[in-house]
């Protein structure tokens, strides 16, 4: 039996938009394909599954609110935990912004959006757990507006991401913010003995803290993601946030626990894998 190296996870949903993720000509697919030239064993597996259950949370105005004062809160968590600079404390960070366009969705339908992040989440979840049940080492993650302009260098270039099971718990591979307006240039130090292994020039830099860009493309190595998917388990359900920010609760509990000892947090710049939502 062919063992595999790497295990594709897409979140979608019925109805998306970026649909064109679900099939042949997805982005998941499209790596797949490459990664085989590459001699690299992968699966891919899309969830569209609406798994939210309504007997688990009854969604009211007030957990709309909660969820959006919970955001706001987060990020000044978020922003201490990353000791970003004076100059850079009143930045229109990624969790402030997310929060802005949820209000305004939220004004109708407010709770049908609570639902939706809460169906991401599962989603979520329950791909990292199918992907440490395939037993692969390497564990990519993307949401369905995950795409590249070149997957011959994306391919090419997380192949080379993998070489590197001993050192790397999880690298961000999206280029939907920059490090300026996520307020993470003063933690990272470029790796001098890691290169990019693609055909484009980007740059391999480690973080002296763990940081996130958004989720839209995440490749985690499998021990580290076994911490991960136990830290998340044990947040509550309640104030609902976006994966991103339940993520950034996770790698704080795991940084302050010390996983992070022997293992780090990598972004490429820029980012393979572009995020068409933001866009």
């Amino acid at each position: 039996m062919t063992s595999l190296d790497v295990f594709i996870g897409v979140v979608s949903y019925q109805g998306s938009k970026f649909s064109i993720s679900q099939g042949p000509e997805g982005l998941a697919a499209l790596l797949s394909r490459e990664f085989e030239s590459l001699s690299l064993t992968s699966v891919v597996v899309v969830n569209t599954e609406d798994r939210f259950d309504p007997a688990t949370l009854t969604i009211t105005e007030h957990t709309v609110q909660a969820c959006l004062s919970a955001q706001i809160a987060l990020d000044g968590r978020w922003a201490a935990f990353l000791d970003r600079p004076r100059s850079l404390k009143g930045l229109a960070t990624s969790g402030l912004r997310s929060a802005k366009r949820l209000q305004q969705r939220f004004r109708s339908p407010g709770v049908g959006m609570v639902r939706r992040l809460l169906n991401i989440e599962i989603s979520h979840l329950d791909l990292m757990r199918a992907g440490l049940e395939s037993g692969a080492p390497w564990v990519l993650i993307m949401e369905d507006d995950a795409a590249t302009l070149n997957v011959v260098d994306c391919a090419a270039g997380l192949k080379g991401l993998t070489q590197h099971t001993d050192r790397l718990a999880y690298a961000n591979v999206s280029e939907s913010f920059t490090p300026a307006e996520l307020g993470i240039g003063h933690l990272l130090v470029e790796v001098p003995d890691i290169s990019w292994a693609g055909s484009v020039p980007r740059k391999v830099t480690s973080s002296i803290r763990p940081a996130t860009n958004t989720v839209c493309a995440i490749l985690y190595e499998r021990e580290f993601l076994v911490s991960l998917v136990k830290a998340l388990d044990a947040l509550p359900m309640e104030p609902v946030v976006p994966i991103d920010w339940k993520l950034n609760l996770a790698l704080m509990a795991l940084f302050r626990e010390g996983t992070f000892r022997s293992r780090e947090c990598w972004f490429v710049e820029p980012g393979p894998i572009d995020q068409l939502s933001m866009r």
